[in-house]
């Protein structure tokens, strides 16, 4: 009886075990018939005191695998944006060059959908005596500290007449006190399957892949189209807070305001120096007024005579809901938002043109 019960259990586990390999081979073909690639290729070098970039002209591929599938090109300075203008036509336009992490860098949406075009293009048809002209510097997991040598080394020669700093709720942690000072950047994306204990666990082993290496187990998961669509898919809501919770309990730590403030002193006193106007302009994910993390900013920026623009009170004057402003399993920008950040920053130079009537001349060193 014991032996036949036990032959019934191992012929159901092995039935079980075969519906779900034939589930997941099912399930990979049908993601590898339906999505355009399923690996993220984001080909770099290092560039002496700037960092890790994007190589000059290489294709890069980039998706979360539900989405969006992009394919862009890094121009010459190794950031995904058109060409910047001359340092010439800069210097006689109104400028605005943007700097950030991955929300500016944008890997989620084609580059006629990003911030700066967006801004171009609404200026051309809402204020073109402004003659705005736009470049792009965004390299994800960088916070200001970190993006301090993008101004030097590329945003000074296009002399600026302003210069957005594109602040986003991790900004705080990656601008703490003893940050590296140099940008760096990698597909550090693993799956949120794989972050479950017990999978590395039944992988045989008890610490992270991260400190581990990549194993059978999270090679699999890593190279499964279906898996990494599941974990997006299926995941997302319950494995991921919700931005509103994440922002009323950030922990503001003394040494990510203080990194924070250093950082923005330092782009202060550069644009200062350059004739440049310095505003910053909060991402949704950092809230609006009476939220913890916008308030700390706001605080710090203008302690600095830095403006702060609220893309978060925007989207709510505008009618629009706050979710819109992003991927349905994505953080980032969806085109919706990067929009809007546009109309944020045409606003204030529409109602501060003296920022576009400047001395064009080239910044002095020093």
């Amino acid at each position: 009886m014991i032996r036949r019960l036990l032959r019934l259990a191992g012929w159901n586990a092995l039935l079980s075990i075969a519906g779900l390999c034939l589930v997941a081979g099912a399930g990979e073909v049908w993601r590898r018939m339906t999505s355009p690639f399923g690996a993220n290729v984001y080909p770099r070098q290092f560039v002496p005191g700037v960092g890790v970039l994007g190589k000059p002209g290489a294709e890069a591929r980039l998706t979360n695998h539900v989405d969006y599938w992009t394919v862009q090109r890094f121009n010459s300075l190794g950031f995904l944006d058109r060409e910047p203008p001359s340092a010439g036509r800069a210097a006689q336009s109104c400028h605005v060059a943007v700097i950030g992490d991955s929300f500016v860098e944008a890997w989620e949406a084609p580059t006629s959908d990003k911030l700066p075009i967006r801004l171009e293009e609404a200026a051309r048809r809402e204020a073109p005596e402004l003659d705005v002209t736009t470049s792009a510097f965004g390299l994800r997991d960088t916070g200001q500290i970190q993006q301090l040598p993008f101004y030097d080394a590329f945003v000074r020669d296009l002399h600026p007449a302003l210069v957005v700093l594109v602040f986003v709720l991790n900004d705080f942690k990656d601008n703490k006190a003893g940050a590296a000072p140099l940008a760096s950047s990698g597909d550090k994306y693993v799956p949120i399957l794989w972050r479950i204990p017990l999978l590395w666990r039944l992988a045989g082993t008890d610490a992270e892949p991260f400190a581990t290496g990549v194993d059978w187990l999270a090679a699999g998961l890593r190279t499964s189209w279906f898996a990494q669509y599941l974990d997006r898919k299926l995941h997302w809501d319950s494995l991921h807070p919700r931005i509103d919770r994440m922002r009323q309990n950030y922990p503001l730590t003394e040494n990510r305001m203080a990194g924070t403030d250093m950082a923005l002193e330092q782009f202060k006193r550069r644009t200062d120096r350059d004739g440049a106007r310095l505003v910053i302009l909060t991402t949704h994910t950092v809230g609006t007024r009476g939220d913890p993390p916008f308030d700390a900013l706001r605080q710090l920026a203008s302690a600095r005579g830095i403006p702060v623009l609220d893309q978060y009170a925007h989207v709510v004057r505008q009618g629009n809901v706050e979710d819109d402003a992003r991927w349905p399993h994505d953080y980032h920008w969806s085109p919706a938002g990067h929009q809007w950040a546009a109309e944020v920053v045409l606003e204030y130079l529409q109602r501060n043109r003296d920022v576009c009537r400047r001395d064009a001349s080239p910044p002095q060193a020093g």
